[in-house]
């Protein structure tokens, strides 16, 4: 899996970039997103550290990649920076709290 710094950094890209996105890499994106949340959540829970409450955060994303095709391009970038905003607090988290 690419380092969630790396892959914070790709999702900014793509938000910036997404009418160049196929579909397919565009779902990519999100699966990828969804998976890396819910990895981070896994690890906070699994070292004893306060796992914040669901933001929904990965429901809207997987959602979203479901129906791809019907949404316009300024909500793709949007889905995509909120993706990489709620890795990077997950991240932060998980690197700052004492076990």
């Amino acid at each position: 899996m690419t380092a969630p710094p790396d892959f914070i950094a790709e999702l900014v890209r793509a938000a910036n970039q997404v009418g160049k996105l196929s579909p397919v890499e565009r779902r990519r994106l999100l699966h990828r997103a969804v998976s890396t949340i819910q990895g981070l959540r896994n690890v906070l829970a699994a070292t004893d550290k306060i796992v914040p409450m669901e933001r929904g955060v990965s429901k809207d994303l997987q959602h979203m990649s479901s129906i791809l095709m019907d949404i316009p391009d300024v909500i793709v970038a949007d889905a995509l920076l909120e993706g990489a905003q709620e890795i990077r607090r997950l991240r932060i988290l998980a690197n700052t709290q004492e076990g």
